[in-house]
């Protein structure tokens, strides 16, 4: 077979083409992107974040026995009118929250029953009363600075007594049972009165 000048042109060009196209074809290891989930409208979900837990009452605790706090305490309480309907709240006697050389006595509170703590040489440092309030609710005060929900259902306001900066501590505590109102109160400062919070428990009158 002869093969002509013009024959051999034809093949050249054929060959050239070839490798153009074979240029312009995906390589074989291209990534490939992920399968469809079937789903083009799935919207990514937010992460869930859980609220902090509610503190437990330290009064929700087993009550302890009168023996265990000052003897003030009952004394008091049986003597109030709210003594069938709010227990007795108190500070034991082993509570991280009293200082040293404080002596017990009775306060007095309106309707209910009161017990404040002396220094010697300051008068009320900090002290426990209950208000003689039952079922209390919008008449208490809430406009406080801080406010803790527990999980017995208890509540407390607390800031400085009339927004006061120089004022001693107050806190308002309302309870489940009857919603029985106390004041706690420190003229030591936030912290001590969070630390008495913290440690108030309920009495076996």
């Amino acid at each position: 077979m002869t093969i002509t000048k013009s024959t051999l042109s034809q093949a050249l060009l054929l060959g050239v083409a070839a490798l153009g196209l074979s240029a312009c074809q995906s390589p074989s290891n291209t990534v490939k992107p992920p399968p469809s989930s079937g789903n083009s409208n799935t919207i990514p979900t937010s992460p869930t974040t859980s609220l902090p837990a509610k503190p437990i009452a330290s009064w929700s605790k087993p009550a302890i026995n009168s023996s265990q706090t000052d003897a003030v305490y009952r004394q008091e309480w049986v003597k109030s009118p709210t003594k069938t309907t709010c227990p007795i709240l108190a500070l034991p006697k082993n509570s991280n929250a009293h200082i040293s050389g404080h002596s017990a006595r009775r306060a007095n509170f309106s309707g209910g029953w009161g017990v404040a703590y002396d220094l010697p040489s300051e008068r009320s440092a900090y002290g426990v009363a209950n208000a003689g309030v039952l079922q209390a609710g919008d008449q208490v005060y809430d406009g406080w600075a801080y406010h803790i929900v527990y999980q017995d259902g208890s509540t407390v306001g607390y800031g400085h007594e009339g927004g006061d900066p120089s004022a001693k501590w107050l806190a308002y505590l309302v309870i489940p049972q009857n919603r029985c109102f106390y004041n706690v109160w420190s003229a030591q400062g936030q912290f001590h009165l969070e630390q008495m919070l913290s440690e108030l428990r309920q009495v076996n009158p």
